[in-house]
């Protein structure tokens, strides 16, 4: 190994920045107001490490750029520099701040230098990182003397002028949502071609952002990606950086279908200034929300440093900055006592407020707007959630506020990496009182030893490879389109060089046959011949889109997904953004939109059913089942009702009720229904015991606290997950009708199987154990003795030996042998799929010769008018496992025979 240099560049840890700092003047805060300190820690400096150049084969022009830039190298930059003239793949892998950027620069100079024609491709998922990064691109090339042109499309760049931008560009920084929407959509482009055909390098930045929904996305666009490149003869390599995350190889290999070398963090050898971490408990005399405005109220009005507040949730973010915001409010009435048009958003409160939230889901313009500010030092802090975990350099950034303890080691370090990157830092995190901060608390100890973040990609979700089946493999897609230009024949056969996840290509057949399975039609339709815009990256359904509708005023106020509309923008809600509050006047779910009113500075909460699941247990549903003693644990395919009926408001000290179907006249909204209801299809874990029917046991809480124990083993996205209690409708084998069950189940629409880690080696076991062990540390977790007697049966059989388990076959195929068709019988309700899983009440089954066969007749649930009737053919209403009545049809004499 080569000798280290000795650090001659402006950043080494001075002597004043070995002491930890202290609170001051916090401390003094938090003993006036009530604040209890619980711990501190201190994350010590690191002396940088430099290491030549000397030995690396490079350029000139990457010599001249590091001779000016940098006085040697760290050791993970010279390793990855190395297996990237060696035409390696290559992932650096190390902390936040550690120089991972220099690598991307000295690559792509090597490249340019040998290749006069050569392209480069540098991906960041934040238009933010993208364009703090074009400067410096711009900065990297110019001290490398080479006379490069650098250019950067996004959302905010219009489509008129992308073409000339791209014809022009040798450096082209992009967000993967271009690649999406806008590149890959526009292959008929020769320019577009001709820079995909000398493509030498692609850079992805933030690769263990591509996680969930967004990251399972990003796999196909990937490998779209390289099918184009494929068919146009070009074979760039990769570089790319990521956040330290458990097993990145694997997450490397599902998210791009290649083998990268690793540079890990035990190559870092970058400075590090110190962190102190203080954990506090909030004052007992005020509720939580109180408590924490008041300290970043306290932290915004001084002058000694600049914070960013982590928060966990988009309303969060909204509430906390909107009261905030007050104090700076020059009308008088957003106390809700006046005029509502006295609390209209200002459109100047992006440049006059000094603290601003900053969520998914905002409007191009307001988003760049608070980012621009953020990166210029303007303001005095930002309320965030995870969105700006992101490797975003914010200037003078000292302490980081976190409410609440994140799920895994990935998201602390990655929000403690915001700080503590030109000096010391500080980071306060608060306890919110859940069972996570209650377990961290009571063993400060292991804050920095937790479970890092896993890749949570799952390629099977037939929802999302369809997705890109639309894009790729469509009579006219981007497949078609190259062979088109390349004159080549095109015919329904589809073939790639790409290795591609199980069942896509199968998938891409039928796109091209017109074949696609029924529950698939309705995605068709409503992509039309323009998928790429109508299905985003960052979601498996299309956004609903929110809209001011009041007089001659619209604007739009952002997106939301369905699973956001159900907690935030559900009928009669007060929706916030950035600071401000809209009345949720009606929905359109057909359409995706979201009409609201402007209104004054209250707050609303859903009232909200149980989550129903109902879990579909034939055989070929069930992805695997096994038997611990008394414990039955299957992975199958489930249905899931979750139901607003109506939402309490707070106005002040006084709260009130409000019940669907609402009353126009008094409330001026216009919601008819008893409920707002979401049904769909994923997949979940569900557990069985004959404790859980036990007299007083709890389901609920029980659900909840295995939620939260599988969570801290492996720390998923809560978004992603959830878990509710049931009880079985229908009689499965050895499950007898109205057992109770738990179920821990995906939130993903088709499902992303994160749940499934649940039965995976001893996780299950170690789940209910470290439930045990919440019990013991929070005797008031569990409401009942019966809820903590079930939980301590659960976890003894659990440790039993696992027996495989099997279910009967199928029932749920609709034709049937002879002249029977299986249908719902009349009375009874199913979910019509091209509706949105609308809940569809049968009166009777009808052979339509102009839906081609048999049909429904019964009323959708939005149906109001009892005189009306809807007509839907068989195969597009499903059942509902173990709720819908089953019978069977004869054609021969049109009766229906209930099923046995």
């Amino acid at each position: 190994m080569p000798e280290p240099l000795a650090d001659t560049r402006n950043v080494a840890v001075k002597k004043k920045e070995c002491a930890i700092m202290s609170l001051v003047p916090l401390d003094a805060y938090f003993a006036t107001h009530g604040w209890e300190a619980v711990s501190t820690q201190a994350l010590p400096p690191r002396e940088p490490r430099l290491f030549g150049v000397d030995d690396l084969p490079l350029s000139p022009a990457a010599r001249r750029f590091l001779s000016g830039a940098v006085p040697g190298l760290y050791q993970h930059q010279q390793r990855a520099i190395a297996c990237a003239l060696a035409g390696e793949h290559v992932c650096l892998t190390t902390s936040t701040a550690s120089g991972k950027s220099l690598a991307f620069y000295v690559a792509g100079i090597e490249r340019l230098a040998a290749d006069r024609n050569a392209r480069i491709l540098a991906i960041y998922p934040l238009k933010a990182l993208g364009r703090e990064q074009e400067e410096r691109w711009r900065m990297a090339l110019r001290a490398a003397g080479l006379p490069v042109t650098v250019a950067r499309i996004d959302g905010q760049v219009p489509t008129s002028e992308r073409l000339a931008l791209l014809r022009e560009a040798r450096v082209l920084i992009a967000t993967p949502d271009i690649l999406h929407a806008w590149l890959l959509a526009n292959l008929n482009e020769k320019s577009v071609r001709a820079f995909l055909q000398q493509l030498a390098l692609l850079i992805v930045d933030e690769a263990h952002n591509y996680t969930g929904v967004f990251g399972s996305n990003a796999c196909f666009l990937f490998r779209r990606f390289r099918h184009a490149l494929a068919l146009l003869g070009a074979d760039p390599r990769y570089i790319c950086a990521s956040a330290t995350i458990a097993d990145p190889a694997e997450h490397l290999r599902k998210l791009f279908g290649l083998h990268f070398t690793l540079i890990g963090p035990d190559l870092d050898t970058s400075p590090k200034h110190p962190i102190s971490i203080h954990l506090v408990n909030p004052p007992t005399e005020t509720d939580l929300l109180t408590s924490v405005t008041m300290l970043l109220q306290h932290l915004a009005s001084g002058a000694a440093s600049r914070f960013i507040t982590f928060v966990d949730s988009r309303k969060q973010v909204e509430l906390i900055s909107s009261i905030l915001a007050r104090p700076q409010d020059k009308t008088p009435d957003d106390d809700g006592d006046g005029d509502p048009e006295a609390s209209t958003a200002r459109w100047d409160d992006l440049q006059r407020l000094n603290v601003l939230p900053f969520r998914a889901g905002y409007e191009t313009r307001d988003r760049d707007a608070i980012q621009d500010r953020l990166t210029s030092g303007t303001l005095r802090g930002i309320v965030s959630t995870s969105a700006l975990e992101l490797g975003m350099d914010i200037p003078a950034l000292e302490m980081a506020v976190l409410l609440g303890v994140p799920d895994s080691a990935t998201s602390l370090f990655q929000r403690m990496g915001r700080i503590g990157r030109h000096g010391p830092g500080t980071v306060v995190i608060i306890n919110s009182g859940d069972v996570l901060d209650a377990s961290v608390f009571a063993n400060p100890q292991n804050l920095l030893t937790r479970p890092l973040a896993e890749g949570a990609l799952y390629l099977e979700n037939a929802r999302i490879q369809y997705i890109h089946a639309l894009c790729l493999a469509r009579q006219g897609g981007e497949h078609d389109t190259i062979h088109t230009a390349l004159r080549k024949t095109t015919d329904s056969d589809f073939a790639s060089a790409i290795h591609w996840p199980d069942g896509f290509l199968e998938l891409c057949e039928q796109e091209r046959l017109g074949t696609i399975p029924v529950d698939l039609q309705p995605m068709k339709a409503e992509s039309g011949d323009d998928p790429n815009h109508t299905f985003p990256l960052r979601d498996v359904e299309s956004s609903f889109k929110v809209e001011l509708k009041q007089g001659p005023e619209h604007r739009d106020l952002g997106s939301l997904s369905y699973g956001q509309v159900m907690r935030e923008a559900y009928p009669g809600a007060l929706y916030y953004y950035i600071t401000h509050p809209y009345r949720v006047t009606n929905i359109f779910v057909n359409t995706k939109s979201v009409l609201v009113r402007r209104d004054r500075r209250y707050t609303t909460r859903p009232q909200v059913l149980p989550t129903q699941v109902f879990p579909n247990l034939s055989a070929s549903s069930v992805y695997r089942a096994v038997r611990h003693g008394d414990l039955i644990a299957a992975e199958c395919g489930v249905q899931v009702r979750e139901a607003v009926t109506g939402f309490k408001e707070r106005r002040g000290p006084n709260e009130f009720l409000s019940s669907y179907p609402l009353d126009f006249m008094k409330t001026g909204l216009n919601f008819k229904l008893p409920r707002f209801t979401r049904n769909y299809f994923t997949s979940g874990v569900v557990l069985t015991h004959p404790a859980l029917s036990a007299e007083n046991v709890k389901g609920d809480k029980l659900a909840s606290l295995l939620y939260e124990a599988f969570l801290m083993l492996v720390p998923f996205e809560r978004q992603d997950i959830s878990s509710t209690a049931d009880r079985h409708r229908t009689r499965q084998g050895a499950i007898a009708e109205g057992s109770a069950f738990l179920a821990i189940f995906d939130q993903t629409y088709g499902s992303l199987r994160l749940s499934g880690r649940l039965l995976e080696g001893p996780t299950l076991r170690d789940t209910c154990a470290r439930a045990l062990e919440l019990c013991d540390q929070q005797p008031d977790v569990l409401p009942t003795p019966e809820t903590l007697a079930a939980m301590r049966a659960l976890a003894a059989s659990a440790c039993e030996p696992a027996v495989a388990l099997s279910f009967a076959a199928d029932t749920t195929a609709n034709t049937l042998p002879g002249d029977g068709v299986r249908v719902i019988l009349p009375g009874s309700k199913g979910l019509d799929v091209n509706r949105h899983n609308e809940e569809f009440m049968v009166e009777g089954v009808f052979f339509r010769p102009d839906m081609g066969g048999l049909a429904y007749k019964g009323r959708r649930a939005s149906n109001l008018d009892p005189a009306a009737k809807d007509y839907v053919a068989i195969a597009a209403v499903v059942e509902i496992p173990g709720e819908s009545a089953m019978g069977v049809y004869s054609y021969e004499t049109g009766e229906i025979e209930p099923e046995e």
